[in-house]
């Protein structure tokens, strides 16, 4: 009875150990953007770094300044979360969710570039 006892709390340790480095994990990988819809871009706040779709290369580019042609001043701005730096993978979701309205005004913001 008292190997089963020993057993049993053994487990549960390990189990509960497990999950909290599982959860530090992905607190550690979450990272904070600011999504513009009106431009389609994110922002990394960590970083200071640009993610927007390049139509040329039909890929997603991160630069640490935007090209002159894509203006982020005095546009709605939204927080999103995600797990690692690839944030533009849920852009149709946020494209759904933060369609840009004419006449709706939400947090704005001034970048700097």
């Amino acid at each position: 009875m008292k190997k089963i006892m020993l057993g049993l709390a053994f487990l549960f340790t390990v189990g509960t150990t497990i999950k909290a480095t599982a959860q530090q994990v992905t607190q550690q990988q979450r990272v904070r953007f600011y999504y513009y819809p009106s431009s389609n871009i994110y922002y990394n706040v960590s970083t200071g770094e640009y993610w927007y779709y390049d139509n040329g290369t039909t890929n997603w580019v991160e630069v640490k300044t935007l090209p002159a042609t894509i203006t982020v001043e005095k546009t709605p701005r939204y927080t999103v979360y995600y797990n690692g730096p690839d944030v533009w993978k849920d852009n149709t979701v946020h494209q759904k969710k933060y369609k840009s309205k004419k006449g709706i005004t939400t947090e704005k913001t001034k970048t700097r570039n």
